[in-house]
């Protein structure tokens, strides 16, 4: 289904963003060379780390997204490593191999328990001192409209969306590209809370109009 959301014109654009500047600061900063992008999408950041000289692994279960994310490498004449994988499996990374792991807009396509787990993983191969950026769906942002029987409207930017809830952070939008896909949406200061747990300490955070970006360092 992840092939059908990289096909829509509108996500693709959508995600054909600008790398946060603090990141790039952040990188600088601690020198990172080795960074894995999880659910590289189309490849957009993967191909920019990699123009910037960072040894760059993208991750990414869509074969549509592989294919864009390929393009975009060949067009800029980089080399980007493409692990075509489901996220909430093992990591294919030696213990302590890597010096920083993005995440931007996919970790929260699952169930709370999966996250978690994910969390734990990308914590095992960090190196120490090592940063994790994240950039995920922010409930606070939700402008919800009770339909009944568990169903919501949303509204972001004009775009309506039916959402059906299990939890009160858990959906499935029952409409729109991601139609039938699980979501997980996080407040801030659980985002906070579960990764500092974790021996992480946060350095930068930043509530955008959707969502949370976070950054933090290994202990």
């Amino acid at each position: 289904q992840y092939d059908d959301v990289w096909k829509n014109d509108s996500v693709d654009a959508h995600f054909k963003a600008d790398i946060p500047q603090k990141m790039l600061e952040l990188f600088e900063q601690e020198n990172v060379q080795t960074v894995l992008d999880l659910g590289s999408g189309n490849g957009t950041i993967a191909v920019d780390l990699a123009k910037q000289g960072k040894t760059v692994h993208a991750l990414e279960i869509s074969n549509e997204g592989i294919e864009k994310t390929k393009a975009q490498a060949q067009e800029a004449q980089v080399s980007v490593h493409i692990l075509e994988q489901d996220m909430y499996q093992v990591l294919p990374f030696e213990d302590k191999s890597l010096d920083a792991v993005i995440a931007f807009q996919s970790l929260n396509h699952n169930i709370l328990p999966k996250i978690e787990k994910l969390f734990a993983e990308i914590t095992r191969i960090l190196k120490h001192g090592g940063l994790f950026i994240v950039k995920a769906a922010n409930f606070n942002s939700f402008d919800l409209k009770n339909l009944g029987d568990g169903l919501y409207e949303d509204s972001h930017g004009g775009i309506f969306c039916t959402l059906r809830f299990s939890d009160k952070q858990t959906y499935v939008p029952q409409d729109g590209p991601e139609k039938g896909l699980t979501h997980y949406a996080f407040l801030p200061e659980q985002l906070t809370e579960k990764i500092e747990a974790l021996g992480y300490t946060q350095i930068y955070a930043e509530i955008l109009q959707w969502h949370i970006l976070a950054m933090f360092k290994m202990n």
